[in-house]
């Protein structure tokens, strides 16, 4: 069994033990906390949690959607602030050649064009913000413009994604792009 395969075993395991205290008090702290983490180390099903968790208890969708936005933008500035700091050396010893690759390009070409509009763009859809929080953060973007827009795409999409997960659960299997995340939270998707 390859690495990747048990890690996506263990996080579906982790997930569904998660997912049976959604209706504690403390549940959407713990879901703004792994949105967070997932800004830095990538491996959190955040839709697929906050989708388990607005079908599990719907009544809260809301909550949970809000929860995951305000996670997600405190770990993408976290992401931002490192980025500002340390530079552009520090992201490439972590991964060496990512400012070669066809995503980050083209990242770094629709950025150049759009600016802020492309963070918003790309925050509020089921693609990877990393890439364009690094661009944004080496290009100094002011940090309370760029929270504005992080929060603003995050709080769009979360929503959505909860509202559809709390009202017709059917609708987000053919949402491009959570099918992975789906099943890492222990949903069923055919």
């Amino acid at each position: 069994m390859k690495l990747a395969d048990k890690l996506h075993a263990k996080i579906k395991v982790y997930s569904e033990k998660l997912e049976q205290y959604a209706d504690r008090f403390w549940y959407p702290p713990l879901l703004a906390l792994l949105a967070a983490l997932d800004n830095l180390i990538i491996v959190i099903p955040n839709d697929g949690l906050l989708i388990a968790s607005s079908m599990l208890i719907p009544k809260r969708w809301a909550i949970f959607a809000i929860s995951v936005s305000i996670g997600s933008t405190i770990g993408a500035l976290t992401l931002s602030a490192i980025v500002e700091y340390q530079g552009l050396p520090w992201i490439l010893d972590f991964y060496p050649g990512i400012d070669q690759t066809a995503l980050w390009l083209k990242t770094a070409e629709f950025f150049g064009k759009y600016g802020l509009l492309v963070v918003f763009a790309i925050s509020a859809t089921p693609l990877s913000q990393q890439p364009i929080i690094i661009l944004a953060a080496l290009a100094n973007t002011p940090f309370a413009q760029l929270a504005v827009i992080l929060f603003a795409g995050r709080f769009l999409k979360f929503m959505v994604m909860a509202y559809l997960g709390s009202h017709s659960p059917r609708l987000l299997k053919k949402i491009w792009g959570i099918k992975d995340e789906l099943k890492d939270a222990g949903i069923k998707v055919d």
